[in-house]
């Protein structure tokens, strides 16, 4: 009989102890888009800070390179200044404990700032995109983002 009671309350500890955890850590799809548009907004107008939103070992394939996060930065930089609308369709959001996989459609309108000799440069872009977001230390960020235009 003591026997069955050690092994109910080991059964009992362990699945409490997973409980708990699972409460501590489990990525809501809030938290996604809380991240994911905190990201964005931080691309369009406050690129000093969009490495707050990803990960040190962050990966981004954009118009056909892979880029690190410093490569990226330099990149974005190299557009000049802009202003952006963006619109974000059939987001799809998969949450895994720790972990979660956006995939969706992004479509930009994007005028420089700086006009050229010709007035106004007005770009349009659309894209399927996926990204994988991770938990570190507690914060939700992108640790890999994927971006195929496709117009």
């Amino acid at each position: 009989m003591n026997k069955i009671y050690t092994i109910l309350l080991c059964a009992f500890i362990l699945v409490s102890c997973d409980l708990v955890k699972s409460d501590d850590q489990t990525v809501t799809k809030e938290e996604v888009m809380q991240v994911f548009n905190d990201m964005f907004y931080a691309l369009d107008n406050d690129l000093d800070s969009y490495e707050n939103y990803v990960t040190d070992d962050f990966l981004i394939y954009e118009i056909g390179r892979k880029f690190n996060l410093d490569e990226f930065l330099d990149f974005v930089k190299g557009l000049g200044k802009f202003k952006s609308n963006r619109t974000f369709k059939n987001l799809r959001i998969d949450l895994d404990e720790n972990s979660a996989h956006v995939s969706l459609e992004h479509i930009a309108e994007f005028t420089q700032e700086s006009p050229t000799p010709e007035g106004e440069t007005y770009l349009y872009y659309e894209w399927l995109e996926s990204a994988y977001l991770v938990k570190e230390n507690g914060e939700l960020k992108f640790k890999f983002y994927f971006s195929q235009q496709v117009n």
